[in-house]
């Protein structure tokens, strides 16, 4: 295995001995060994700037990429093996460099992201269509530049010309590189092209790891009729070949996609029938693409222009599929009291509205978990709940099941319904502790939790000491006024480091200071001024000075509690995280396990945060 990525912090070291010539030079020359003597390559990019975010996309890409290619957790959408309906972004730049400033926004709703590798060309290239071939280092880089900016998996695509790419036909040899890089790279899912010479597929198959490849065959020129012999010996072949089948065709007439939808059900009748893409291409195959089920290609506006003709983007799919009902409208909810003033309306119905879903969000304010609740969980149109305080542990006996996050945390603040061959059950989950984790981690990539202090011993201070334990940390803090809760919190993690504190201020003798602290109180519960009434916040919380720490308050109102105001004030290291982010973080969370897809973060974050500080 190779990690590349150093060369240019080499260039800059003055600590060791010379090297006579330029470091890249050296690198260049020896490339071709570390390539021998390797499976696998890294690539990393030193940036000029080490902020957090640069700091978190690197630690995120570099797991994704070791877990990748151990197995331990391969890079792919969820939504294929969860029968979901999948989708891909077909990316059209010639320098994926220029597409990052707008990846996000392109890619709301997608499970995957694909380069087109036939279709990358470097600066200053001049030669035709069906006659450029970009080198491999140049589609390395774009790779790597394209895997540090998203999250999403990649399908890695050289579509030959005869196949309606820009690749030329001649060139199998170079074919077989650009895919044995991809290779190398651990992307998540390759086309191979099931006319590429059979020993290349062979040999492709032979260092196959993890990654899963997309068996293809394009009929460009409309000749290819679905119920013909030809269709069924292509797809029979990409059956052979890839782990998912894809076989695109042309259509004439509407009627064209009846055929295709007659066809893709025989196939998938089958006991051994893969996962198959099977599209129309032009306007009178667009209907295929809504009822493709298996990564659809999807097209953006903000794309230099589509990939193939007859794409569609995201947003106009979800609406004709609501048209023809099989996208129906769900309604969802949040229960608790008292709910008036909270955001999560704008954030679900905001988020549903960007990606073109037909669902509503909407408050559900009861005096307790009564018939009214029972009715909507049992309602057809039921889509899924958040739950507040002070239902959060009431409402678990009308529940089905529990996540191992809402068994172990003792509360849910999300209930799921989730379809089986029994029928429709109802999951709880609780995802507080995902906004309080990913709050931390954001603002602490690299950072190692040593200890951990949580203010509080309700529902949502279970979270925390959850949160803190997936985070690692050694010592777990906790403090309450009444001892005896905090106590019971504790027996509640057996097998976690708790340790419940008598004073705020006062560790564990022998003990480091927090370099985490989460309130889970509300704001008016404390205060700053010594005999004052609540909770006495003193400066000896913030006593670790010795690098970066993190404060995060839960209460969602004023925006600057006096947690955080203290938390400003005392140490100049500790970063703060106000109610309001981990509002967000619990709801993004919320939003894909509802829907199975990725939420729109760009797009709707913004909208939030405004809406909340014009109400401060």
């Amino acid at each position: 295995m190779a990690a590349n990525g150093g060369a240019e912090r080499s260039a800059v070291e003055t600590s060791r001995p010379a090297y006579g010539e330029a470091v890249i030079d050296v690198y260049h020359r020896r490339e071709p060994w570390f390539s021998e003597c390797s499976t696998h390559q890294f690539m990393n990019y030193v940036e000029a700037t080490r902020s957090l975010a640069v700091l978190t996309s690197f630690r995120s890409d570099a797991m994704r990429f070791f877990k990748h290619i151990t197995g331990v957790e391969p890079d792919r959408t969820p939504n294929i093996t969860s029968r979901r309906r999948s989708y891909f972004l077909s990316l059209t730049f010639p320098n994926l460099v220029e597409a990052l400033p707008h990846l996000e926004k392109m890619s709301e709703g997608v499970d995957a992201i694909e380069v087109r590798a036939d279709l990358l060309r470097a600066a200053g290239a001049t030669e035709p269509k069906g006659y450029y071939i970009p080198a491999v280092s140049y589609v390395a880089d774009q790779v790597a530049a394209l895997r540090r900016a998203t999250p999403l998996p990649l399908v890695y695509t050289v579509r030959t010309m005869s196949q309606g790419g820009a690749f030329p036909d001649n060139a199998p040899d170079e074919v077989y590189k650009l895919l044995a890089l991809a290779l190398r790279m651990g992307i998540a899912y390759i086309d191979i092209e099931v006319t590429l010479p059979a020993q290349y597929i062979s040999e492709l198959h032979s260092r196959k790891g993890f990654s899963q490849f997309i068996a293809s065959w394009h009929d460009w020129n409309g000749d290819m009729k679905w119920d013909s012999p030809i269709a069924k010996e292509k797809c029979e072949i990409a059956h052979k070949t890839g782990d998912i089948v894809k076989i695109v065709g042309k259509a004439g007439k509407i009627q064209d996609n009846f055929t295709l939808y007659d066809f893709v059900a025989k196939y998938t009748d089958k006991l051994d029938a893969k996962p198959i893409i099977a599209i129309n291409m032009g306007p009178e195959g667009q209907m295929s693409r809504i009822l493709n089920h298996t990564l659809t290609p999807v097209t953006h506006r903000l794309l230099p222009f589509q990939a193939a003709p007859g794409q569609l983007p995201f947003t106009r799919i979800q609406t004709a599929l609501n048209t023809l009902g099989l996208l129906p409208s769900l309604r969802f909810f949040l229960f608790g009291r008292p709910i008036k003033h909270s955001m999560s309306p704008a954030l679900h119905n905001t988020g549903f509205e960007v990606l073109g879903l037909p669902h509503t969000y909407q408050l559900f304010e009861t005096e307790s978990v009564n018939d009214e609740i029972g009715a909507l969980l049992s309602a057809t149109d039921f889509g899924g709940a958040s739950v507040t305080i002070p239902y959060k542990i009431e409402v678990m006996p009308l529940l089905g099941e529990l996540t191992a996050a809402a068994k172990s945390i003792g509360a849910v603040n999300t209930i799921i319904p989730v379809s089986t061959d029994a029928g429709r059950k109802l999951v709880g989950d609780n995802t507080d502790w995902i906004g309080i984790y990913k709050s931390i981690l954001s603002l602490l990539p690299m950072e190692p939790i040593r200890a951990g202090l949580v203010i509080g011993a309700g529902g949502t201070a279970r979270a925390a000491v959850y949160a803190l334990s997936q985070l690692g940390a050694k010592y777990i803090y906790v403090y309450n006024r009444t001892k005896v809760k905090a106590l019971e919190l504790s027996r509640t993690f057996p097998a976690a480091p708790v340790f419940v504190i008598d004073r705020l201020g006062e560790w564990p003798a022998g003990s480091p200071p927090p370099n985490a602290i989460i309130g889970t109180i509300p704001a008016d519960a404390t205060t700053l001024a010594a005999g004052g009434n609540g909770l006495h916040l003193t400066p000896e919380l913030f006593e670790y000075k010795i690098r970066p720490a993190v404060v995060v308050d839960m209460a969602y109102r004023p925006a600057e509690t006096p947690l955080l105001r203290l938390a400003k004030a005392t140490g100049s290291n500790w970063v703060t995280v106000p109610g309001i982010e981990v509002l967000l973080e619990q709801g993004y969370a919320q939003f894909e396990v509802w829907t199975g897809r990725k939420f729109p973060y760009s797009s709707v974050a913004p909208v939030v945060r405004e809406r909340y500080y014009a109400t401060e």
